[in-house]
């Protein structure tokens, strides 16, 4: 409410929203839906992008200020772990590291990719 009310046109929010909160699902945890309206409702301009399309992120950020005079929010839609098959939509990779064999076994995977 302040960025807008302050007219911070400047300010950008990128949310990597990954549907995983720290105990479990979104939905189990704290349901945020509608997330998008809820940062329109504090009058961030927003737009929803894949957040593992590159070209699609930049060519999003280029449009910033979505609306002229009003703070910017990406919603980054991802998968957790995508690409690499043990950690891939699970929810213990959002607040475990790997051990080093983890790593390197998940390093070995997206090289294939």
């Amino acid at each position: 409410m302040f960025a807008a009310h302050h007219k911070l046109e400047r300010l950008i929010a990128i949310v990597d929203y990954n549907k995983i909160q720290s105990l479990g699902r979104v939905e189990e945890v704290l349901e945020l839906e509608p997330f998008a309206a809820k940062w329109q409702s504090f009058g961030w301009g927003v737009a929803e992008v894949d957040g593992h399309d590159i070209s699609q992120l930049r060519e999003t950020l280029r449009q910033i200020p979505f609306q002229h005079s009003r703070p910017s929010c990406v919603i980054a839609h991802t998968i957790k772990g995508r690409g690499v098959s043990f950690m891939e939509d699970k929810l213990l990779w959002h607040y475990r590291s790997p051990d080093d064999d983890e790593f390197e076994r998940a390093v070995r995977e997206l090289e294939e990719r």
